[in-house]
C-alpha cells in the first residue's frame, strides 16, 4: 500500500470539516474522489501534504506516518500537489517555474524538462512566456509539469478540470491517462464526473466530509440514484 488515510479528523478553526475520513491508493492505482464542492475534497489533498493536518487520526505513507511532518518533508518523500489554484510564479516564465521545481529521482531516471515537453508539447513553444500570461489549460499543463519534476512517486490532483475548455479537458485527460500508463500513482479529487470515471481504477464519493461511497466506476456510472444523491448540484 502506498497511501493509507485512517479515519482523520481536519479543521479549520473550531470549524471541524473531515469527521474520521479513511482511503487508500495502491502503487500504480488511479483513485478518484469525487463529490459536490464542500464536502472536503480540497481539504482531504491539503490533510495528506501537511498544509491543513488532521487533528486526529493517522495518514501513512508506505506504512510510516507522515501526519503533523512538514509539506516540504512530505513532498521529497515522493508526494506531488497540483493545487485547484495551481500557484504558479506569474513573474517566472515557463521554464523558470519549472527549473525551481527540479529534484533528481533516488533511481537516477526520472523526470526531466525534455521529458514533461515531451508531454505537454504546448509548454516547450511558449517556455519563455512568463506564467501570468498563459491561458487556464497552460496554467495547468504548467502546474503539473512542475508537480512531475519533483519527482513524485504519488500525484494529488486538486480539480484539475475546473474552469477549462472541453477541448483542453479532452487534452488533460489524456495526459493524465499516459501518466497512469506509466506507472504513476494518482489521487484525482473532482467534480467533473466523466473526467474521473474515464481515469480511475477505484473511486469514492464524499459528502460532509465523509465517505459515503467506495467502488469502482462502473458501479457509479449509470446509478442514478447515488449520482442524484451525491453528485448532482
Amino acid at each position: 500500500m502506498l497511501l493509507e488515510v485512517d479515519t482523520i479528523r481536519t479543521s479549520y478553526g473550531i470549524s471541524e470539516v473531515l469527521f474520521g475520513l479513511s482511503f487508500h491508493v495502491a502503487e500504480g492505482e488511479v483513485v478518484g474522489l469525487l463529490g459536490r464542492n464542500g464536502v472536503g475534497k480540497s481539504t482531504t489533498m491539503r490533510s495528506i501534504v501537511g498544509l491543513t493536518p488532521p487533528h486526529a487520526g493517522e495518514i501513512r505513507w508506505r506504512g510510516k506516518r507522515i501526519d503533523g511532518r512538514p509539506t516540504y518533508d512530505i513532498a521529497r518523500n515522493g508526494v506531488g500537489f497540483v493545487p485547484e489554484d495551481r500557484r504558479i510564479f506569474p513573474e517566472l516564465t515557463v521554464w523558470e517555474n519549472l527549473d525551481i521545481a527540479r529534484r533528481a529521482s533516488a533511481s537516477g531516471e526520472g523526470w526531466t524538462e525534455a521529458k514533461v515537453f515531451a508531454l505537454f508539447p504546448d509548454l516547450e513553444r511558449i517556455q519563455g512566456r512568463k506564467g501570468g500570461f498563459l491561458s487556464g489549460g497552460q496554467q495547468q499543463m504548467l502546474a503539473i509539469a512542475r508537480a512531475l519534476l519533483g519527482n513524485p512517486e504519488l500525484l494529488l490532483l486538486d480539480e484539475p478540470s475546473e474552469g477549462l475548455a472541453p477541448l483542453v479537458v479532452a487534452d488533460l485527460r489524456d495526459q493524465i491517462a499516459t501518466l497512469k500508463e506509466q506507472g504513476l500513482s494518482v489521487v484525482l479529487a473532482e467534480q467533473n464526473l466523466d473526467f474521473v470515471l474515464s481515469l480511475s481504477d477505484r473511486v469514492y464519493i464524499l459528502e460532509r466530509g465523509e465517505i459515503r461511497f467506495e467502488g469502482m466506476p462502473g458501479e457509479v456510472r449509470g446509478n442514478s440514484d447515488l449520482i442524484e444523491r451525491y453528485l448532482t448540484v
